[in-house]
């Protein structure tokens, strides 16, 4: 066998190996389920995912009261120590040995733990694109967050300003055509809030916006003398 094909077949049984051990990892687990929940640990390509569950669990602990736990020396905490060393140093030691005693072959033939040095290898490296997904969602949902957070901001505040219309109206008999919040005198506002229209003293309609999100603002109808007085909508 020509040295060429020889080396085309062992990268081929690597990347069997590859496919093939989590699809049996997975079914001994699943239907035979001899092995324990947390085996898989063992061989966990992303360890970080220990401590977003820490963290996680933490966040959800604080929320509701209650006092959080320190990183402590458990399984799941070692496996990740566990994962450095395998993916950062046997598996590239496994692989370098294997090229080595390679080369003193005749043949060039590979021996046995250089597969497995190459299955680490290739399992380590699903590590890069999966941490950048996850660090790439992470910056969108904090995006996200912040745009939510904003908005509830602006819609809290517009209740606000609507508020002091209707109580502008009742006590000073001020809102006509040329009513401007600005004549509410209210200090601190943080965002846009613009008269869209008065029709009559019994219906103001006033717009929150900001510009740091120019796609979107809020609609309240401020009606002073119904028993509904603000009616807010996005």
């Amino acid at each position: 066998m020509k040295f060429s094909i020889r080396r085309f077949n062992e990268w081929l049984i690597v990347i069997l190996l590859v496919v093939l051990i989590p699809m049996v990892f997975s079914f001994i687990r699943g239907d035979v389920y001899f092995l324990p929940d947390n085996i898989h640990y063992v061989i966990n390509t992303h360890p970080s995912t220990v401590i977003l569950s820490h963290n996680t669990m933490n966040a959800i602990d604080l929320f509701g009261g209650s006092s959080t736990t320190d990183y402590s020396m458990t399984w799941k905490s070692a496996s990740m120590y566990l994962n450095v060393v395998l993916y950062l140093m046997i598996g590239p030691y496994l692989l370098f040995m294997g090229y080595r005693k390679a080369k003193q072959n005749e043949n060039r033939s590979k021996p046995w733990y250089w597969y497995i040095g190459a299955v680490i290898c290739i399992g380590s490296l699903s590590i890069i694109p999966t941490e950048l997904l996850k660090k790439k969602v992470f910056s969108n949902t904090q995006e996200s967050a912040a745009e939510s957070r904003q908005r509830d901001m602006m819609r809290t505040e517009l209740a606000e300003v609507g508020f002091a219309t209707a109580q502008y109206e009742i006590l000073q008999d001020g809102v006509n055509e040329s009513f401007r919040v600005e004549d509410l005198k209210m200090e601190g506002l943080e965002f846009q809030h613009e008269v869209e229209s008065v029709q009559s003293d019994t219906l103001i309609i006033l717009v929150a916006s900001t510009p740091d999100q120019p796609d979107y603002q809020v609609t309240m109808e401020v009606r002073p003398y119904n028993r509904s007085v603000l009616k807010q909508r996005n």
